[in-house]
């Protein structure tokens, strides 16, 4: 229980750490004006809706690198084939994903596809960790 507990902690912190990197990347290759007030709403819409495709497709790419990885991990560490595990961590991000969606703007394809990502996204890494140990 305790390795359970543990693998879906470090896959987790390990996913955020990656979605954190995605977006510091990403920061850079999109940089805010400085003279925008994030208190503004409808000026931090707009920016938001005139960022180009590779903005979202970044921030895409972090969150799936980040729960493959998540997944991963859990295989790792707990051992298990339990697929509760990856399933669980995989409704925390998507519930984190949502919370996201409420404090920033994002189009609505990004929202469906964010919602959408996650849970497959920690199984498949949880099944390459079989994948691997088999020597396949």
């Amino acid at each position: 229980m305790k390795r359970n507990i543990l693998s879906i902690v470090v896959g987790l912190a390990t996913a955020i750490i990656t979605f954190l990197i995605a977006e510091t990347i990403n920061g850079n290759l999109h940089q805010a004006p400085t003279t925008l007030d994030y208190k503004d709403t409808i000026a931090v819409k707009a920016f938001y809706e005139n960022q180009p495709l590779s903005l979202w497709l970044l921030v895409l790419a972090g969150w799936i690198t980040g729960s493959l990885l998540c997944g991963f991990l859990i295989k790792c560490i707990s051992k298990s084939d339990n697929k509760k595990l990856p399933i669980i961590a995989g409704c925390i991000l998507t519930l984190s994903a949502v919370g996201n969606f409420f404090s920033l703007p994002h189009p609505t394809w990004f929202i469906v596809v964010g919602l959408l990502v996650f849970i497959p996204s920690t199984l498949l890494g949880h099944n390459l960790y079989k994948l691997k140990s088999n020597g396949q």
